[in-house]
């Protein structure tokens, strides 16, 4: 339930079949999503952004006991839809054209080391661009990784981030990363002084 006002906020509430409340959460932000799972034992909200500790949250309940399993930010980042392992507990993200990614009972993110490969690998060229740039940052990369990046940015760029000015400039950073960690200054400095033209001013 949304409240009206000047702030953003809501309440996120369960009942059983009788009406008497199992889950109430009063949230300082506004609920984008919720679900319960098919043997009525789970339950969780997503909230959007907002400048309070609530803001664009995952919460999972578990409606036997009415205890609130845990509260964590989203991994994903993205617009993800979510479902249930009904046995293990699990609250699992599904981000289209990515994967599925679990959240296991204590708000731990299982699937995060399967994350940044699905996302090089993604049809969605600003997520293979983070991805990109992220493994970059990374303290040891070996040769075969950066050349691994290097071909996922180029890949990137002929989905669509060239035609973005946004995105252009970025994709040409991180190739161009991508250029130096394999010994390839020329083209790397190439890709760099074109990333520099095409920054937005």
């Amino acid at each position: 339930m949304w409240h009206f006002g000047n702030t953003l906020s809501g309440t996120f509430s369960v009942f059983d079949n009788t009406g008497t409340t199992i889950v109430t959460k009063e949230l300082t932000a506004n609920i984008l999503d919720s679900g319960i799972s098919r043997n009525g034992m789970l339950a969780y909200c997503a909230t959007a952004n907002s400048k309070t500790e609530h803001s664009y949250k995952i919460f999972l309940f578990d409606l036997e006991t009415g205890e609130e399993l845990f509260c964590v930010t989203p991994q994903t980042g993205g617009m993800e839809s979510y479902a249930f392992d009904e046995d293990k507990k699990l609250l699992i993200a599904d981000v289209k054209g990515v994967g599925k990614f679990r959240y296991d009972r204590d708000g731990d993110f299982v699937d995060a080391g399967y994350l940044d490969e699905a996302n090089l690998g993604s049809s969605d060229y600003s997520r293979v661009i983070r991805a990109a740039e992220k493994i970059l940052e990374e303290p040891v990369v070996s040769q075969a990784r950066a050349r691994e990046v290097l071909d996922a940015v180029i890949r990137a760029r002929s989905l669509g981030a060239d035609a973005n000015p946004a995105w252009r400039p970025n994709a040409l950073k991180v190739q161009g990363l991508a250029h130096n960690m394999l010994d390839d200054p020329h083209d790397a400095i190439k890709v760099y002084e074109e990333a520099i033209v095409r920054t937005p001013k």
